[in-house]
C-alpha cells in the first residue's frame, strides 16, 4: 500500500488551466518548465546564461495552438551587472539525435505575457519569445534522454545544457492534452 502511495506522489503535478477573463482565452500551462544553463567564459568565469522553456496550449473558442515560451537571461555572480538580453531569435533543440529548429513568432501572444503563472524568471533583462510547436515536437522533447539547446544567432554560440529537468512535467502535459 505504501509503495502504491509513493508511486502516486512521484508523478509530476498536472498542467494548470488559466482563463483570461478579458478575452475568454484559456491557456493550459505545463506544471514545471525545462531550464538550461551555460557558463560565459567570454565575460567572466562567474557569468551564466539561462534559458527556460515553458509549454502551453491556447484554446481560442475551440481552436488549439501549442506553443513554447522561451525566457533568456544572464547572471553575473561577481562584478558588473549583466546587460539586458535584447532578443532571442531562432532556437535549435537537440533531443537525442533529432534537431528541432524553431522560428520565433513575430510577438508573444498577449494572453501569454510574461508572468509568474508562465514561470517568468525574476531577473533583470529577460528576453521573451514564443514558438509555435506541435504535439510530436513536445513529445520528442519530453521523451528524450539527452537534451541541449542552442541559440544560433546569439553569441557565444556555445550550447546550453540541461539545468532543471521539467521533462516529466512536459510528458504529463502532452498526455493530458492528448487525452491519454
Amino acid at each position: 500500500m505504501l509503495l502504491a502511495l509513493s508511486a502516486c506522489s512521484s508523478l509530476p503535478p498536472a498542467p494548470r488551466a488559466i482563463l483570461d477573463e478579458k478575452t475568454g482565452i484559456t491557456t493550459t500551462v505545463v506544471a514545471a518548465p525545462i531550464s538550461f544553463a551555460r557558463v560565459r567564459n567570454d565575460v567572466t568565469a562567474s557569468a551564466r546564461d539561462f534559458v527556460t522553456l515553458v509549454a502551453a496550449e491556447k484554446d481560442v473558442a475551440g481552436h488549439y495552438t501549442q506553443l513554447l515560451l522561451l525566457y533568456r537571461w544572464s547572471v553575473v555572480f561577481r562584478g558588473d551587472v549583466p546587460q539586458a538580453v535584447a532578443s532571442v531569435g531562432p532556437v535549435l533543440i537537440r533531443a537525442d539525435e533529432r534537431d528541432i529548429s524553431l522560428q520565433p513568432l513575430d510577438q508573444v501572444p498577449i494572453n501569454l505575457s510574461p508572468s509568474e503563472q508562465f514561470f517568468e524568471p525574476y531577473d533583470f533583462g529577460v528576453a521573451v519569445a514564443a514558438y509555435a510547436v506541435d504535439f510530436n515536437t513536445l513529445r520528442s522533447i519530453a521523451s528524450s534522454h539527452e537534451l541541449r539547446l542552442s541559440l544560433p544567432q546569439n553569441l557565444p554560440d556555445a550550447p546550453f545544457t540541461l539545468w532543471q529537468d521539467g521533462r516529466p512535467a512536459l510528458e504529463q502535459f502532452v498526455k493530458q492534452l492528448n487525452g491519454l
